[in-house]
């Protein structure tokens, strides 16, 4: 038997200890227990302990969304971001990831909204000039035909007069001899009032009005809001159609092929999301590869159960960081990254990766990643090192009155000597 094996027992030890975890309702450490036992299990047990699986990542879910509405409650949009990130990423249930999308969806419109507060001390001319760099070049021989009118609507629309703004867009399209970026402008104030289907009419408008050499960076957005609101009206291929769309206008572009790959591994649809995300590798720059590619690619593989590539795709996210001198790693592909080196028995890899993040500047997992580190490296033998992780640990987690019981735990049941 392996290191793993000899670490963790047989099957029935690690179902013991899964079922305790999950009795507790750890569902984290439950979730990873189950997947080790389920590497071993026989035959009969293994749709049980896969539906037992199903059921901690919803837990799992169910916990971050309630930290996300904690965090909310304490004005920390950012950190309640993070959670539902995490929760869309775990979750099962199509119920819970519609309640992490709903909560993210507000989170924006709050974001939108402070924007708009901070913008108001600012004069029409520096919101406009400000605007104005984001324009394409078509776009702005447009705006400056329509003239103040349409200078007005935007900074209406940019100083949280919505109503207002859709008024003053609604007359130009309606008046203006050959409107187009204006019905961008159309659907972007539309959508800020929740009539998303008349925002579905006006972004389809824009992008009907185009050749298809035109619109840059704002037919891009257009695409991406279609499929996003495709997906909320539940009408997936739709969604998809609006992604193809996006791939097929930017020819050698890796991020119609990134968002259309994620979109896939959200549902679930892995094997998919992994041809489509190899494509956005292939045509990305290969002296500045994007680590956001190689990410989701890796945690594509990982959902697709190819842990051997995924792993080897996660960490060259580690190694382009590590060339460039930047040891702050990203945890969306750190975290998972150490969870597949554990369970294919490399603890010491895991350990660094953990402690890596301990050091970084995430200082809202930092006492997570010291506890994991110390739980590795006590698992691995080195005692000192893991009371060292564990300290910091505790110290770092004292608002955590379950992550401190666990830590002190942990601590306690290290040998004295």
């Amino acid at each position: 038997m392996g290191l793993f094996g000899n670490l963790f027992g047989g099957y029935e030890a690690r179902k013991k200890k899964a079922d305790g975890l999950f009795e507790a309702r750890h569902f984290g450490p439950a979730k990873l227990a189950y997947e080790n036992a389920l590497s071993s299990a026989p035959e009969q047990d293994r749709d049980a302990l896969a539906q037992r699986i199903t059921t901690c990542r919803d837990g799992i879910a169910e916990g971050r969304i309630a930290e996300a509405e904690r965090q909310i409650e304490q004005d920390a949009p950012d950190l309640a971001q993070l959670e539902l990130d995490g929760a869309l990423e775990v979750a099962a249930s199509s119920e819970l990831r519609a309640e992490a999308r709903r909560l993210l969806d507000s989170l924006e419109r709050e974001d939108a909204q402070r924007e708009v507060e901070e913008e108001q001390e600012l004069g029409d001319d520096a919101i406009l000039a400000l605007l104005a760099g984001q324009w394409e070049e078509q776009q702005g021989e447009e705006y400056d035909r329509l003239g103040e009118p349409l200078f007005d609507a935007l900074v209406q629309m940019h100083r949280g007069d919505f109503e207002g703004a859709q008024v003053a867009l609604e007359q130009l399209v309606s008046e203006a001899k050959i409107p187009r970026y204006a019905w961008l402008e159309l659907a972007r104030v539309r959508l800020m009032l929740d009539d998303d289907e008349a925002a579905k009419q006006a972004f389809t408008t824009f992008l009907d009005s185009l050749d298809p050499d035109e619109g840059g960076e704002a037919r891009l957005a257009a695409h991406v809001e279609l499929a996003r609101l495709e997906d909320a009206a539940g009408d997936f291929e739709a969604a998809m159609a609006q992604l193809a769309d996006a791939v097929e206008a930017f020819e050698g572009d890796p991020r119609p092929y990134f968002l259309m790959g994620n979109f896939l591994r959200q549902k679930q649809l892995y094997d998919e999301a992994v041809d489509v995300l190899r494509s956005a590798a292939a045509v990305m720059d290969e002296q500045q590869p994007d680590w956001r590619v190689l990410t989701e690619l890796g945690l594509a593989l990982r959902d697709a159960e190819q842990p051997a590539e995924a792993i080897a795709r996660l960490e060259e996210v580690v190694d382009l960081f590590s060339q460039r001198g930047v040891l702050d790693f990203p945890a969306d592909a750190v975290i998972p990254l150490a969870e597949l080196q554990e369970a294919r028995g490399k603890l010491d890899r895991a350990a660094d990766l953990w402690a890596s993040l301990a050091s970084g500047s995430r200082h809202d997992l930092k006492a997570h990643c010291h506890r994991e580190a110390g739980r590795l490296l006590a698992e691995l033998g080195l005692m000192d090192e893991a009371r060292r992780m564990l300290t910091r640990a505790g110290a770092l987690a004292e608002d955590d009155a379950e992550l401190t019981a666990d830590i002190q735990e942990r601590l306690a049941a290290l040998p004295d000597d």
